[in-house]
């Protein structure tokens, strides 16, 4: 089943979605917040991620990159494959 990305996500990748379109994808839990990540087109992706956390208990999202986000996404590995199982 696909997860519904919230729309404060969509809107903190406004830009990114502007340039590249939407491709946000879902990666799992990371301490309280649900993590999706900016999948950029192939010939695109360079440098750090763009990830988004998102708070259901306030409906805001903000954005990471940079180690902190590489972080995150380390610790989130996990759910993706246990997703795919």
């Amino acid at each position: 089943m696909k997860k519904a990305i919230p729309k404060s996500v969509i809107n903190e990748a406004k830009e990114l979605i502007a340039q590249y379109g939407e491709n946000i994808k879902y990666r799992g839990k990371y301490k309280k917040y649900d993590v999706y990540k900016f999948v950029f087109p192939d010939d695109t992706e360079t440098g750090f991620p763009f990830i988004y956390l998102y708070s259901s208990t306030t409906n805001k999202a903000f954005e990471i990159t940079g180690f902190d986000a590489l972080d995150i996404l380390s610790e989130t590995k996990q759910d993706v494959d246990e997703q795919k199982n």
